[in-house]
């Protein structure tokens, strides 16, 4: 299939290890599942009770939440578990859900890249502490679009590129978020020249997650200004974001003075981004593929303006990922300063204390630049770095 960087077979995951990384997962599972944040009470119990009410489908017929459907969706097949159990582990089961789909996700990706025990060390991303953060606390589901998009990060390494682009439609269809991963598709698409009319799979995919809710009788201008809406609720430049931007807010940086200056530097990083690789990607081995994905979102989310705690967790994931594959054991660093930097900010969103995302920031900076360091090496003929294309 390809010229292969991907680490040698090493010996398998020992199974005494692997039933202690699941123990202490289900042990912070059961210690955090009882606990409600008010975003589960005020937004997402109401938005279940109201298609319980309403019923699954007639639900759909005026706006409600102030998520896209597809996460309405979930909570309305999950409706049977009424007055089975808990409203709010219902909604946490659907964000545990949404982790599993992840590892899934993980597992189909680890088999194209063909590492050894795929299957126990995808598993293990249900022990990551951002996830586990993420649904079993937050009863978020941000897991949900980042499984897709390891879905498309196989189909581009099969070079499969209508796949990987309704793979990306569908994880936008699910959390705008999605979109922080777009710098690394747009490179593939240019520097591989697919052809346009394979570009269209990603918005008919997106549109396709919102005719459920066109039929039930949703109107069209709302279901596509959902994300325009979410958009404008904050207008801080970071909300517990562990980014450079929270760092400026915390020594006095007033959100208003300096969001043109983000966009700026958002805009010229990935435009920088582009001129780099597009030249260089379609060379690129699939360690270095799987590391220039993870460089998109630290990037993204590094830069942009009103980015929240949570917005780093496509980069948890793919970093994991990166640091199994990777021949350079010193890569488990960059998984190490990502998660730790994630959960700094999600920390300092559950315990109101922002200056801890602040200094989330500083491992986070540190994981973009080791992420970006190898990229970044000239390119000749004999670097081990290229490969054939693929």
């Amino acid at each position: 299939m390809f010229q292969s960087d991907i680490r040698p077979p090493q010996a398998r995951l020992r199974a005494a290890i692997f039933a202690g990384i699941m123990i202490i997962a289900v042990w912070w599972h059961a210690m955090l599942l009882p606990i409600f944040t008010t975003d589960v009470i005020n937004d997402y119990i109401p938005w279940f009770n109201h298609i319980v009410d309403t019923g699954p489908i007639a639900a759909f017929a005026h706006p409600f939440g102030a998520y896209n459907p597809p996460y309405l969706y979930l909570l309305a097949l999950a409706t049977p578990l009424k007055g089975v159990i808990a409203d709010g582990f219902i909604i946490k089961v659907v964000g545990v859900l949404g982790n599993v789909a992840a590892a899934a996700a993980m597992w189909h990706l680890l088999v194209r890249l063909k590492v050894d025990d795929a299957k126990r060390l995808a598993i293990c991303l249900l022990a990551l502490p951002t996830l586990i953060l993420n649904a079993a606390l937050l009863g978020q589901s941000d897991a949900m679009y980042a499984a897709p998009l390891l879905m498309a990060m196989a189909a581009a390494i099969d070079r499969k590129h209508p796949a990987m682009l309704g793979w990306c439609g569908l994880a936008i269809g699910i959390k705008l978020q999605a979109v922080l991963i777009g710098p690394f598709i747009l490179v593939l698409l240019i520097a591989r020249r697919v052809p346009l009319h394979h570009w269209l799979w990603t918005p008919a995919i997106y549109a396709l997650t919102l005719v459920p809710a066109w039929l039930a009788g949703w109107p069209v201008y709302d279901l596509l200004t959902i994300y325009a809406g979410q958009a404008d609720t904050f207008h801080d430049i970071a909300l517990n974001a562990p980014n450079i931007w929270m760092v400026a807010m915390l020594l006095g940086a007033q959100s208003y003075d300096i969001t043109g200056l983000a966009m700026v530097a958002a805009v010229g990083a990935v435009a920088a981004y582009l001129a780099r690789f597009i030249a260089t990607a379609r060379h690129f081995t699939p360690v270095m593929l799987v590391r220039l994905a993870l460089l998109a979102p630290l990037i993204t989310a590094g830069l942009l303006p009103r980015m929240h705690e949570r917005y780093f967790l496509l980069a948890d994931v793919l970093a994991l990922v990166l640091a199994i594959i990777s021949p350079n054991r010193s890569d488990w660093r960059i998984a190490a300063y990502v998660q730790l930097g994630s959960i700094l900010g999600l920390f300092a969103y559950c315990v109101g204390w922002p200056w801890m995302a602040g200094v989330g920031a500083i491992p986070m900076l540190l994981a973009t630049w080791l992420t970006a360091a190898p990229l970044l090496q000239p390119a000749a003929n004999d670097n081990p770095l290229l490969a054939r294309t693929i």
